[in-house]
């Protein structure tokens, strides 16, 4: 009774002070004295992709917590962070200062260590069966797309949009849970992409998983022969009454998870050897355009820190703003560690240019969202702004692909975007 009243005390005394949510093993001391709990996914290693103008994805009105920490403690360096583990669920709601006395509290505040994983990777042999990878290895101005996992069972849209893109692009992401709302797994549709000779990217998010079906939608990859796995954070499913989120892993975290099971054979939070294990060909997600600028840089930096072998960046709008990014990673050479693809747009609907700007994370100037609001034909405008978008990636230094994203829902639009191309 003593340790609840204790623990509650506590609990009013840090939530008017420091809007603690009561976690049991506080890292208050390790990120400027700002409760990363008190981020509305409650993420322990750095922003989602959502902040625009360092205001919070889930609530505008508020200015993103790790935008704050990263502020308060890298103060504008681009120092690799440290990565924090998930918290330890069984602590939450009990005293951080009766843990951190017995020692009860070490495994969920004590930094992980990075895997040594080498330098230059992006110049290593080939390390996995991803086609994938070998193509970024060989050189190629590597070209992916999306193709969305069905809400119902049925799989007869999927395999129409496949037969589309089968011949034009290197790799295809499985999108799935679209807002965190049911469909088909990514990896039951990667399967089937599989099946059909396309190298599919089966994609997860923290959102919706815990880190038991996380290994094993890994594992279940591995037995479709599907070789590349997305790791992503998660928009928050914003309908109401709102559902229970996971969050039990940020996207490091994910990252760390599926590279230590890869190198070590071993699963992470278990140590649990597996037998065949996994070796999947890893990517993230970054946002070019979180601001301050420092704060992308040194997340891309903890996710290959981590284990991530190939980038995916929001969508580039802002063409501008993207080579100063890409300036910035050239400058601290992770281009050297990580393959990035960059984001481009293909809008091809009025319904798709007026969704843009309620897309969290995107920097659309003025004049880019005039050009599709004044076109005639959005479509062939939409074409041709991704054409020129891709031209332009050729140029950029670090820039080793494309990722093309559809605002739309017709895939035979994407044969005509590349068609012609190198």
């Amino acid at each position: 009774m003593i340790k609840k009243i204790f623990a509650k005390c506590e609990a009013f005394g840090k939530g008017m002070a420091f809007n603690c949510h009561s976690c049991g093993q506080c890292v208050l001391s390790q990120t400027g004295i700002i409760c990363p709990m008190s981020c509305p996914k409650g993420l322990r290693n750095g922003p989602c992709g959502g902040p625009v103008n360092e205001m919070c994805e889930v609530y505008p009105e508020r200015q993103c917590v790790w935008v704050r920490i990263h502020k308060r403690v890298a103060k504008g360096s681009t120092d690799l962070p440290n990565m924090l583990p998930s918290p330890d669920s069984a602590l939450f709601h009990t005293s951080s200062y009766v843990n951190w006395f017995k020692g009860r509290d070490k495994y969920g505040k004590t930094p992980l260590p990075y895997l040594d994983l080498g330098k230059d990777r992006v110049e290593q042999p080939v390390q996995t069966k991803s086609a994938l990878e070998a193509k970024f290895k060989s050189g190629r101005f590597v070209r992916t797309c999306e193709i969305r996992a069905p809400r119902g069972s049925s799989l007869a849209n999927v395999y129409r949009d496949a037969e589309f893109i089968k011949d034009n692009f290197d790799a295809v992401n499985v999108t799935a849970f679209l807002n965190g709302k049911p469909s088909l797994p990514s990896p039951r549709v990667a399967a089937e992409l599989k099946k059909m000779g396309i190298d599919p990217i089966s994609q997860a998010t923290c959102r919706d998983h815990t880190k038991t079906s996380f290994v094993s939608e890994l594992i279940q990859n591995h037995a479709n022969e599907v070789d590349n796995v997305l790791c992503l954070t998660g928009d928050s499913y914003m309908t109401l009454p709102r559902i229970k989120q996971v969050w039990d892993m940020d996207s490091s975290l994910m990252l760390h998870e599926a590279r230590y099971l890869r190198e070590t054979g071993k699963i992470h939070f278990t140590e649990d050897k597996v037998k065949d294990a996994p070796q999947p060909f890893i990517g993230a997600v970054i946002n070019p355009f979180t601001t301050p600028a420092n704060v992308p840089i040194r997340r891309l930096k903890q996710k290959a820190a981590a284990g991530a072998d190939f980038i995916q960046t929001q969508l580039i709008f802002n063409l501008e703003a993207f080579k100063e990014f890409m300036k910035r990673v050239c400058d601290e050479g992770i281009n050297n560690d990580l393959f990035i693809l960059a984001g481009v747009p293909v809008v091809i609907s009025n319904v798709a240019k007026n969704f843009i700007p309620h897309i969290p994370g995107i920097d659309c100037p003025q004049e880019v969202f005039e050009r599709f609001d004044k076109a005639s034909d959005i479509r062939e405008e939409g074409i041709a702004f991704a054409r020129e978008m891709i031209a332009e990636m050729q140029k950029i230094p670090g820039v080793s692909g494309v990722h093309l994203m559809l605002l739309g829902v017709d895939h035979s639009v994407l044969p005509d975007v590349v068609a012609g191309l190198d």
